[in-house]
């Protein structure tokens, strides 16, 4: 019997709430020996109410669940509350059990959300998307498909842009380059590159794979790119090593009056590292100021180890000095230049402030 299976079937059972108040500090076993400890009592129902109701209204259980699932810090937990929401509410509508499925796939057991998502009756397009979303954190490609073809097969309704979104990012991650052009024609058929978020997600796509003209060609047929979009063009192009071409891409972008941010700061100074072009790392610099981005950590970071990759170790210093708060990263990143170029002594000297 499966853990899910068990939980539907054990839902005459009740749980101490002062056990349930202490389950944070203990390392519990899983379903079901978790449920053995609490059977007999009668008080878990009301542990979730307001003290002043303890009768079980729709609106103040559901809310109280709701916040229970969505603060869960362990699976033990998510499995007790489970078991409460069988006993309690009505968990085969889709709002509850969604919650429940985004639980169990937000602490990786993949195989009990699946369970669970396939013993609810009532579902609609947004449990599927849980479901693919899941599947697509896994990287579990084969899985986002067919729960992407069970959707139109067992639902009678087609994909949204979500449902792409979800099963590009799992064709990124897995380098399935046929199952993404099949997202794109699909994309295509369905009319859905209206939708600027499933663009976005395809020019990363290709290049990633590293088919830039196919992101390029996407990218100029947006009628209006948002800044994501000229971050992912400027991206992949950075991590295809075209550099310049990136840059002609961040000034082009610059032409369209589109605002710089954090994403692509740190491109350009990944981009100017890896091509050693020192005079434009320090226009970056400049420009990082001009934008009012010289307090952002994670640029600063960015920005020294531009420096130290170029041998210019004391202009990495005062960046890292003039950080209020460095984060271990940041330390890390300044620690590995001093490495780098055979600075052991400077290395121990800065470890010894950490």
């Amino acid at each position: 019997m499966n853990k899910v299976t068990a939980l539907n079937s054990l839902s005459y059972c009740y749980f101490d709430a002062t056990s349930f108040r202490h389950i944070k500090q203990q390392s519990l076993p899983r379903i079901p020996l978790i449920l053995r400890d609490f059977i007999n009592s009668r008080r878990l129902s009301n542990y979730f109410l307001p003290q002043s109701s303890r009768q079980f209204h729709a609106d103040p259980i559901v809310q109280s669940l709701v916040s229970a699932v969505d603060s869960c810090a362990s699976t033990s937990h998510c499995e007790a509350i489970h078991a409460q929401v069988i006993k309690s509410v009505n968990y085969r509508d889709a709002f509850m059990g969604d919650r429940l499925v985004a639980a169990y796939v937000k602490f990786g057991y993949f195989d009990d959300a699946q369970i669970l998502f396939d013993e609810m009756p009532s579902k609609d397009l947004v449990s599927w998307n849980s479901l693919i979303s899941g599947f697509s954190r896994r990287g579990d490609v084969g899985k986002c498909f067919n729960t992407f073809c069970r959707i139109k097969s067992e639902m009678g309704m087609a994909p949204n842009e979500v449902s792409l979104i979800s099963t590009i990012s799992a064709c990124i991650d897995t380098g399935a380059v046929d199952e993404g052009n099949y997202i794109h024609g699909l994309a295509v058929k369905m009319g859905l590159l209206s939708e600027i978020k499933v663009v976005n997600a395809l020019i990363n796509m290709y290049g990633k794979f590293g088919y830039l003209e196919l992101a390029c060609q996407l990218f100029k047929a947006m009628p209006i790119p948002n800044l994501v979009s000229w971050n992912s063009v400027l991206g992949v192009h950075i991590q295809n090593g075209l550099t310049e071409e990136g840059i002609d891409v961040f000034k082009a972008m610059r032409r369209a009056g589109v605002e710089s941010d954090q994403a692509t700061m740190v491109c350009l100074l990944q981009g100017c590292g890896d091509l050693g072009v020192g005079k434009l790392g320090s226009a970056i610099h400049g420009y990082i100021f001009t934008c009012g981005l010289e307090s952002n950590v994670t640029i600063s970071t960015a920005l020294l180890n531009f420096y130290a990759k170029s041998g210019r170790l004391n202009s990495s210093y005062d960046v890292f000095r003039e950080m209020k708060n460095p984060d271990r990263i940041a330390w890390t990143a300044m620690l590995a230049g001093y490495a780098m170029h055979g600075y052991g002594r400077g290395a121990i000297e800065l470890l010894m402030l950490w």
